[in-house]
């Protein structure tokens, strides 16, 4: 369980506190935002006593132990405007903010090159399932960062937040362990199975479970998280007729495949807090971070960007005091805008931002990655990466969310390798220690494990 010995955050200054108060009245004027919910952090376990002193229905409890709790809330019909600047002043009460919806991104497709045409044919073009594992277990970028052997990350817990998986395909069914579905009034533990996902119509869900149809046709591509491209493989005949999954649909078993890829001795923790479609509330990616430290995972995989919030920031930094090493992706654009939790990097907080160079020489960025200080620590190759999909499927994948699970593969291959390190040695190894990439020529290194783990001895 988390430790009883937290610090309070410094943080908490007089102006934020009053910059917070007036972003609340705004909210709160008014009946159109009753049952919008609030995420509330008190002193110790004070949420239901605060909740009922300023008449707040506490619809969730994320954590507590005895230095803070933290909540979902929701403020009554016709809310006084001053109750937010009441709830605030609370010598209780830490932190009262708006929970708000990371919306799906609305995605630009980077033109598909020549290789990519290529790849696609080529993985098309393959009938055997086994001939599609051995190209997944043997692809480029595999190769590229250190070959894998099968003791890399052995024993070490991984976390995925992302979406629902397919808890059936062969290339995780070994690999996962319990995890959580913190979609809804409480992390519900289990294996979030993307064949359970209520965002998902039956229709959706039966094409998914077949193994010989073609989900998409051959010349279409399915868009992911901004500019995130995948090409799925055929096996048979058409199911979908002109339909089109929900872009996020397979996101989480693409991402869950290419961390056991890159280290194939870890333990999988698949944690659901975001919908089909990619959506999902920061109260829900809160939680399920303190539920993976709180349920001994060592390395938690954040493929997602958002904005700066200080509750994912608190939430970040209590992983980090335990020993629990945060991996996240920059965003898909070719920019150096701080993106979060990628950027976090300053005093108790420290997170591995990714960007995605090439799968073949991992020297040059990728056109789709974002790219600078503080979002970009490492890159990884994240272009035409063979991964599961679900309903037995494989795809090709690119995007920084799997530059990631390239990263955090890597990361639980040195905790597997000397356990019990700091977070800031594990993350240096990683960052230091590989080619530096030639474009954009910042100083920043490309991932590589070999480097890394010799830097470790």
């Amino acid at each position: 369980m988390l430790r009883r010995n937290e610090l309070m955050k410094s943080s908490q200054s007089w102006m934020v506190r009053v910059l917070g108060v007036f972003a609340l009245l705004a909210l709160l004027c008014g009946s159109a935002f009753a049952g919008q919910g609030y995420i509330l952090k008190t002193r110790g376990d004070n949420l239901k006593t605060v909740a009922t002193t300023y008449g707040l229905t506490l619809q969730r409890q994320i954590f507590s132990n005895q230095n803070f709790s933290v909540g979902v809330v929701s403020a009554p019909e016709n809310a006084d405007p001053n109750l937010a600047s009441a709830v605030a002043a609370d010598p209780n009460v830490l932190r009262f903010s708006a929970d708000r919806v990371l919306p799906p991104k609305s995605p630009v497709v980077p033109a598909l090159s020549k290789s990519v045409s290529n790849l696609q044919a080529w993985l098309l073009s393959m009938q055997d399932f086994q001939q599609k594992t051995n190209s997944y277990l043997n692809q480029p970028a595999f190769r590229l960062v250190g070959a894998p052997d099968a003791g890399h990350g052995k024993g070490v817990t991984v976390a995925v937040i992302d979406t629902a998986l397919d808890p059936t395909h062969p290339l995780l069914a070994n690999k996962l362990v319990a995890g959580a579905d913190c979609i809804g009034a409480s992390c519900v533990p289990g294996i979030p199975s993307i064949f359970n996902d209520a965002t998902l119509d039956q229709s959706t869900v039966i094409i998914l479970e077949q193994s010989t149809v073609i989900i998409l046709e051959q010349s279409t591509v399915i868009i992911l998280e901004q500019s995130t491209v995948i090409i799925l493989e055929s096996d048979a005949a058409t199911a979908l007729a002109g339909q089109q999954l929900p872009a996020d649909t397979g996101h989480g078993t693409m991402v869950a495949s290419l961390i056991a890829g890159a280290a194939p001795g870890v333990k999988i923790m698949p944690i659901r807090a975001f919908q089909a479609d990619g959506s999902a509330n920061l109260s829900d990616i809160v939680a399920g971070i303190y539920y993976a430290v709180d349920h001994g995972a060592k390395v938690i995989n954040m493929s997602f960007s958002t904005e700066d919030d200080p509750t994912l920031a608190e939430a970040v930094e209590a992983a980090n005091q335990h020993g629990v090493v945060c991996v996240a992706s920059t965003n898909n654009t070719d920019s150096s805008a701080a993106v979060y939790p990628a950027a976090y990097n300053g005093p108790g907080q420290r997170v591995i931002g990714v960007g995605s160079v090439d799968s073949t020489t991992g020297m040059f960025k990728s056109s789709f990655s974002g790219y600078g200080k503080p979002n970009v620590d490492l890159y990884a190759p994240g272009e035409n990466l063979i991964a599961a999909y679900p309903g037995n499927h494989f795809a090709l994948a690119s995007g920084t969310s799997f530059s990631t699970a390239m990263v955090s593969g890597a990361a639980a291959t040195l905790i597997a390798q000397r356990a019990g390190d700091s977070v800031q040695n594990y993350a240096s190894a990683l960052i230091n220690n590989g080619p530096l990439v030639s474009h954009p020529a910042d100083g920043t290194h490309s991932l590589n494990v070999p480097a890394a783990l010799k830097n470790l001895q």
